[in-house]
């Protein structure tokens, strides 16, 4: 049986949708702040570092913890406590090597107090009113495994070593005491919200506050230092991408194999990834994987005048690696193998992930 206080699916669109509605009323636009590019890199950054945290918690409370892909936007700590009017419990992180910075975690105390009954041998219900000192110590240890395991990941995503001092974990009301007493109210910030999900027990909203310079910071060192082009105005075209795709990771045939099915699809290059996750929780998760062999642009009247037969010419050569997508994330390229009439994908490379960050466009 579920807990009363999970949080429907409603009440987590209402809440998202606040937020949203709460930075447009406080007249920040988030487009004038980060660019999509930066957006989305903001996005798969904090993909890949709670994704790792979220991997330890699951092992700590001995339940499967899944956090979705994130929203970015800009807000203010004083719209964010508007907007989050409950108990928290927010955890402080100080980067102190490879990065220099600081960010902030928010989690609703209801949902603290589920993971430290959970780390201590209970079944998450029956809880206290309120954290005592048990419970504080049980959530601060908690915090302080995923944010070290969350900065594992992010070294190996910027390729050098990134240690943060020890999180600082305190209870706040955000409808009477301030966000953080570390920036000011009124300062644009960069919010990064995720959904998380304990199963049955847990279903609510987890935000992560970054300074907004400090966010600019990680995605120059990702990004390449040139500033993309603006394309210039040209007639309609769609980009159009031959791909052969297998729907279950796990049931994936070997090269040399006959694929599913081969189809045309429009490319949009993945930006999302679920970091360093143990293989173990996401064995039975369908995961469409497909390969692109090429791609063409044409003008939408000659795509309305495709037909049976027809042979369209890709841009790629002959020889040229081939890029493989797993729910539209580059994850490696390979070759194409032909055996008789069965034609497959030989992996000759796994995507790094500054690839996959590199791939966002």
């Amino acid at each position: 049986m579920m807990s009363d206080d999970l949080m429907s699916q409603e009440e987590l669109d209402a809440l998202l949708q606040n937020h949203s509605q709460q930075s447009r009323n406080s007249a920040l636009n988030t487009d004038d702040y980060l660019s999509v590019i930066e957006q989305d890199t903001m996005a798969e950054i904090g993909n890949i570092s709670m994704g790792s945290a979220a991997t330890v918690l699951s092992t700590l409370a001995n339940h499967k913890v899944r956090i979705t892909v994130p929203k970015v936007y800009i807000s203010t700590a004083r719209t964010v406590s508007e907007s989050y009017p409950i108990p928290c419990i927010v955890v402080n992180v100080d980067y102190v090597q490879g990065l220099q910075g600081a960010n902030v975690l928010v989690i609703r105390e209801q949902d603290a107090l589920v993971i430290a009954s959970l780390m201590m041998g209970g079944d998450g219900t029956s809880l206290p009113d309120g954290l005592d000192d048990l419970y504080l110590s049980a959530v601060t240890e908690a915090m302080n495994m995923m944010m070290g395991s969350a900065a594992t990941a992010m070294s190996e995503l910027f390729g050098r070593p990134i240690e943060i001092s020890p999180p600082v974990t305190t209870r706040r009301d955000l409808a009477q005491d301030p966000l953080t007493i570390d920036i000011p109210e009124d300062e644009p910030i960069v919010v990064v919200a995720f959904r998380m999900e304990i199963e049955n027990l847990v279903d609510s909203t987890m935000l992560q506050i970054i300074e907004t310079g400090f966010a600019r910071d990680m995605v120059r060192a990702l990004l390449p230092s040139e500033e993309p082009a603006v394309p210039e105005a040209a007639p309609a075209h769609e980009e159009t991408a031959v791909t052969a795709e297998w729907t279950d990771l796990k049931t994936k045939p070997a090269a040399g194999a006959e694929p599913r099915r081969a189809e045309q699809a429009v490319s949009t290059p993945g930006t999302y990834d679920l970091g360093n996750i143990n293989i173990d929780l996401i064995r039975d998760i369908p995961v469409q994987v497909r390969a692109i062999l090429g791609r063409t642009k044409m003008s939408i009247d000659n795509i309305l005048r495709l037909g049976p037969g027809h042979i369209m010419e890709l841009e790629s050569l002959h020889g040229e690696p081939i890029d493989l997508y797993a729910n539209d994330t580059l994850i490696a390229r390979g070759e194409v193998v032909v055996v008789g009439e069965q034609f497959g994908v030989r992996i000759t490379e796994i995507a790094t992930p500054k690839d996959r960050i590199s791939s966002i466009r």
